[in-house]
């Protein structure tokens, strides 16, 4: 991107990936490969205080980043942004970005919490750190039959 001064550090991931999935088809479930977009959380801090995580395409970061930027009124003007780079971490990538001075303070000033009701629950998160956390494991209380599942199905497509 001309536009931002990017480091040399800047990650390269795919947008997309091969997964392996499960298919219920005529009755059975079946194992294949499939294309599914690549998301992962990504870190967007300012001035080295983190600001807010989303889980995101891992392509054109620095995009993102500025659009971001831009969009929350953090910066006006892609010469607010001094320098951009991204870093792999083992809990998602990190996008550090370096603003003005009076860039962060505005930011400062107009800090809030970006939490998100519904969605992947990452919004509203404000580091990595915090991304993966125990989920209680929940008793099971009853099974399906296959051939209720296969009505169901079918009931749907047919709607």
């Amino acid at each position: 991107m001309s536009a931002l001064p990017v480091s040399a550090a800047t990650t390269r991931r795919p947008a997309v990936e091969t997964v392996t999935v499960e298919r219920w088809r005529d009755g059975a479930i079946e194992t294949a490969d499939d294309v599914a977009a690549a998301e992962v959380p990504v870190c967007l801090e300012y001035n080295g205080i983190s600001h807010a995580v989303m889980l995101a395409s891992p392509a054109d970061l620095e995009d993102f980043a500025l659009g971001f930027s831009l969009t929350e009124g953090i910066v006006d003007h892609p010469r607010d942004i001094l320098d951009l780079e991204t870093e792999e971490r083992c809990e998602g990538i990190a996008v550090r970005l370096t603003v003005t001075a009076q860039r962060f303070h505005r930011l400062k000033e107009r800090r809030r919490s970006l939490a998100g009701r519904t969605g992947c629950g990452l919004c509203g998160t404000e580091s990595l750190s915090q991304v993966f956390r125990d989920i209680p494991r929940l008793p099971t209380t009853s099974a399906m039959a296959a051939p209720a599942l296969q009505e169901a199905f079918q009931s749907l497509a047919s709607n």
